[in-house]
């Protein structure tokens, strides 16, 4: 019994996430939102989970955390810019970068080269997502150049969020598996019904 309910939860649990995810996809924060990165500077990007940033800066400058363990992957972050700040940081100021990106998917090559983000205008996208804590050294970026405010965002460079067939095939799955465990408890209760009239 009480694995056919916590079966039964399970099934509940992925049909909320899979119908939340359907529905935001198409209508919700899960819908690609467009921003410049001046209107990323100066409004932020609200409650937006996957975007996309015109006319943003990066600046040359980076971090590459290497791995923990064999199974891990190194992660790449550097900061976004306004054309402003990159100026800005080049002049010696501090400069307060409202977007930190990071990725998983880039060569370790590009460290040895001094490549990994050179300085360019780039069109980011992907979803916002922090860096597992372990992870994050977005505060190693060189000091004398950035200083992280508290509304920093992290955005996941190329990250997309699942395409909505595999959220409609999640929310089918969970309601099918539901529908066999309660078809199949049913016809244990007729069956020990009929065992006890007989």
């Amino acid at each position: 019994m009480w694995v056919r309910i916590i079966a039964i939860l399970f099934c509940v649990v992925f049909l909320i996430n899979g119908c939340n995810s359907l529905i935001s996809q198409f209508f919700g924060t899960h819908k690609l939102r467009d921003f410049t990165m001046q209107s990323v500077w100066e409004e932020g990007i609200g409650d937006s989970d996957y975007v996309q940033i015109d006319g943003a800066w990066q600046s040359g400058d980076y971090i590459v955390v290497p791995p923990r363990t064999a199974a891990d992957k190194a992660v790449l972050i550097f900061p976004l810019l306004t054309k402003e700040q990159l100026d800005a940081a080049e002049a010696g100021q501090v400069v307060e970068p409202r977007i930190i990106c990071w990725t998983r998917d880039f060569s370790l090559n590009c460290d040895e080269e001094n490549t990994c983000a050179p300085r360019a205008e780039v069109e980011i996208q992907g979803i916002v997502r922090e860096i597992r804590r372990q992870k994050n050294k977005a505060h190693m970026l060189a000091t004398n150049k950035y200083r992280l405010p508290e509304n920093v965002d992290y955005i996941e460079v190329g990250r997309a969020p699942m395409a909505w067939y595999w959220n409609l095939l999640i929310v089918l799955g969970s309601l099918g598996v539901a529908f066999v465990i309660e078809y199949r408890a049913n016809k244990q209760r007729q069956l020990a019904g009929a065992e006890k009239n007989s």
